[in-house]
């Protein structure tokens, strides 16, 4: 009897602190909080060659004001300028805003853009991001163009291009990506051509740049939604992910599942194929957050990946976003297979030709190209560089280069598959 009553004592109380109680399915599956950008660092060169951005009424100051405004609506924003060694800014971003219409702030001495971007980068830590505005044109120090007036044509494919790929390429060690807007504003003052001379200029378009660099799956996110608040949207946009091939998936085993096989440490094995049956189709998740935006839209995915198995036919239908797929008929464990992931592909096999194959799965990087034309390597006639901005293609290229895997490959995965 006292057995008894022991049993029911510890079932009363158990069931009273919830140990009988079946788990709510939302609860098991809650989301993970989503990463939280620290604060932002935004800097605006101020070196001599930017002064013509500041006079009048240019779409330059339009864009900035906009641009470090809606950021400190976003999360708090520390603000700098820089042409040689970065400066604090002081005020606040209503201060900065004015003096962009009141105050000469481009007065300073040129410096090399490698050396400006290592400081800018160089705040983009953790889950800070730095903001950096400029007219991007690639040249050597002014002694060294006082020596030899073509060095910045001669040289710029090499000496500065690979000064910029080095030091991008420490960005993407770190996980450190880069999103590129560009503009195009009227220009009101002196010029200097790529021999340093000097040119009045009144009114003519030139194009600027506004940098977003830091952790690759926060820029994503919080440039998109930059963007949907600024009152004038970039004229073209470029987007730098983090360097190193993907290569691990989650392979779900029940979701979008057809066909006779079954999951074996994220492999698809036990498959039935026949005359008679019909062909298989399985899915894996992929967390794509590393990408540039565009390289996780489904267009992308489906123009570009490709899969290939050694011994089958395999291809790619379906590509889902997370949030597009339904879970109300999902266990608890499929569904945290599929948290941390962003994007699901479902591949159909038609068939196999040997008992055993391997799927290999590769996503080539590809990046846009309209930099090449936006770039000029003679800037001393208007029609030479009207929106166009020296050296360009090699500044890009060397940041394109630097983000780019050994393999040329965003994604680069192996499922084996067995009969």
């Amino acid at each position: 009897m006292r057995y008894t009553v022991g049993l029911l004592a510890l079932f009363l109380l158990f069931s009273a602190c919830g140990g009988g109680k079946k788990r709510d399915k939302k609860e098991a599956a809650a989301p993970a909080k989503p990463e939280l950008v620290g604060t932002i660092h935004f800097f605006l060169e101020t070196s001599a060659s930017m002064g013509g951005y500041l006079k009048g009424g240019t779409t330059f100051k339009d864009v900035v004001a906009d641009v470090v405004t809606k950021a400190n609506q976003i999360r708090p924003t520390s603000l700098y300028t820089i042409s040689g060694k970065a400066q604090p800014v002081t005020g606040g971003v209503n201060a900065f805003v004015a003096e962009l219409a009141t105050t000469p702030l481009a007065t300073g001495k040129s410096s090399e853009m490698h050396q400006i971007f290592k400081q800018v980068g160089g705040k983009a830590t953790g889950n800070d991001l730095a903001i950096f505005v400029s007219d991007c044109i690639l040249s050597f120090p002014d002694a060294d163009i006082k020596r030899n007036p073509e060095v910045n044509r001669s040289d710029a494919s090499s000496t500065l291009k690979n000064n910029i790929y080095d030091q991008f390429a420490s960005f993407s060690k770190q996980g450190v990506g880069a999103t590129v807007l560009a503009y195009t504003s009227p220009f009101n003052g002196t010029y200097y051509t790529y021999q340093n001379q000097k040119q009045k200029l009144a009114g003519e378009q030139r194009p600027f740049y506004i940098w977003i660099i830091g952790k690759q799956s926060l820029v994503g996110p919080f440039v998109q939604q930059l963007a949907d608040g600024l009152t004038t949207p970039p004229t073209k946009r470029l987007d730098f992910g983090a360097a190193g091939a993907l290569n691990r998936y989650d392979l779900f085993f029940a979701l979008n599942k057809k066909g006779d096989w079954r999951a074996d440490h994220n492999n698809v094995t036990n498959i039935t194929m026949g005359r008679k049956t019909q062909p298989i189709e399985f899915a894996i998740g992929l967390n794509l957050n590393g990408l540039p935006d565009y390289a996780q839209t489904e267009a992308y995915l489906k123009s570009n990946l490709t899969a290939t198995a050694d011994n089958g036919a395999v291809k790619l239908i379906n590509v889902q976003k997370k949030d597009a797929v339904k879970t109300d008929r999902m266990s608890d464990r499929e569904q945290k297979l599929l948290q941390p992931n962003t994007h699901v592909l479902t591949f159909r096999v038609d068939n196999l030709f040997a008992d055993a194959a391997t799927l290999n799965l590769k996503l080539p990087v590809r990046f846009d190209t309209w930099y090449t034309t936006w770039s000029t390597m003679d800037d001393r006639t208007e029609a030479g560089r009207k929106n166009k901005t020296f050296a360009l293609e090699h500044l890009m290229t060397g940041v394109r280069e630097a983000y780019q895997t050994g393999g040329n490959e965003f994604a680069n995965l192996s499922i084996k598959l067995n009969k």
